[in-house]
């Protein structure tokens, strides 16, 4: 199975052509604000660089938040439009999971203090979700990921208090890290350490990998129905009116 996969979350929008034996294609560009202007014609550009067309599409993928209201709606519309005309399968897939996933455990030159990360590490996926918050979601990297919480919404001080204990090595990745990088290794010394700045970004190549996962095994969802998921009850509002 062919999937086309979109990743618009946050600043970073990109796209990718995943299969069989992994990635394809892939676009990325740093387009804040613009990802309505940026999106179909890096879809049409990746293609035809990859001798592909439309009609070889067989599932598509796309990064449903939490991130950016506007940059989500606009993925999840043209994902949705096109699974909808089509005839294609649609796989939603969580943007803390991707974060997660495009992880690698090795830290960015800083280790946690007292303790060196190794194949078992935990990773947190930290984005930015405005008003002084952080979404965040805690993982286990052992042969696989394994989601150990729920989505949480906090300030970057206040992380620790949202999360389970933790008493290990944990790498940090996520777009959280541009801006409240020093709150958020604070709140969870010693035990955290950065990832390398180019793993913070979501990638349309992961969520193609992990969408594909679904989509094989025959699990996908309603194009009309899928919703992004939102840091916050009142930005679910604002998309439903």
């Amino acid at each position: 199975m062919r999937v086309l996969a979109i990743e618009t979350s946050t600043a970073w929008g990109s796209v990718a052509i995943t299969d069989a034996g992994g990635v394809v294609a892939e676009r990325s560009a740093d387009v804040p604000g613009q990802h309505l202007e940026w999106l179909v014609s890096a879809i049409d550009a990746m293609l035809t660089e990859a001798r592909l067309d439309r009609t070889s599409v067989d599932g598509l993928a796309v990064s449903i938040g939490p991130g950016r209201f506007n940059g989500l709606r606009i993925g999840l519309a043209t994902a949705s439009a096109w699974a909808a005309t089509a005839g294609r399968p649609l796989a939603g897939v969580s943007t803390l999971d991707t974060i997660a996933a495009g992880t690698s455990v090795e830290p960015a030159g800083v280790e946690p203090a007292g303790a060196k990360p190794a194949a078992g590490a935990l990773v947190l996926a930290v984005l930015d979700v405005r008003r002084g918050d952080v979404a965040a979601a805690l993982y286990r990297r052992v042969e696989g990921l394994a989601r150990l919480t729920a989505n949480v919404v906090a300030p970057p001080d206040r992380l620790r208090d949202a999360l389970p204990p933790i008493t290990e090595p944990l790498i940090v990745a996520g777009d959280g890290l541009e801006r409240h990088q020093a709150a958020v290794l604070e709140a969870l010394a010693p035990w955290a350490a950065p990832a390398a700045p180019e793993q913070w970004w979501p990638r349309a190549s992961v969520v193609g990998m992990l969408g594909r996962s679904r989509l094989v095994r025959g699990d996908h969802d309603d194009p009309l129905t899928l919703v992004p998921v939102y840091a916050r009850p009142v930005d679910a509002r604002e998309y439903a009116r």
